[in-house]
């Protein structure tokens, strides 16, 4: 009777841990194409190239709408959620001031996306280069 209670138990925690696993993994690859993809906006907006910057815009916008979800299911850093919603909203006001082709905006759209970053990681990152974890 144990056994019929215990393994079920055991299968459910191990895929729990693959599940943990593979957000970890996830939200690292996030991490790392936000660094990139901020990259090429700020390079876009520098040159005031709109189509460009809009174009990262929106692939940053759905990359903080994945780490919103991310803190979302993972509890207990609500400040994070309302960072990446910030990210977000500043992304999607990237992309239409590059469809717009206003320099202006692009530049505010991209300083409230630099400053996410900041924040995020101060309140939630640790470790040293090439290791770091979430705290």
């Amino acid at each position: 009777m144990k056994k019929q209670i215990i393994l079920p138990a055991l299968l459910a925690f191990g895929m729990a841990l693959c599940v943990y696993a593979q957000s970890e993994a996830d939200y690292q690859g996030w991490m790392k194409d936000i660094a990139a993809t901020s990259g090429k906006a700020r390079k876009a907006v520098a040159s005031k190239s709109g189509a460009d910057a809009a174009e990262s815009a929106q692939h940053l916008e759905g990359i903080y709408k994945q780490v919103g979800e991310f803190f979302a299911k993972r509890g207990g850093a609500d400040d994070a959620v309302q960072i990446a919603k910030k990210g977000e909203a500043a992304a999607h006001d990237l992309a239409a001031a590059g469809s717009a082709n206003d320099a202006d905006k692009m530049a505010s759209s991209m300083q409230a996306i630099n400053g996410t970053c900041g924040a995020c990681h101060m309140a939630h990152r640790d470790g040293q280069p090439g290791a770091f974890k979430i705290k």
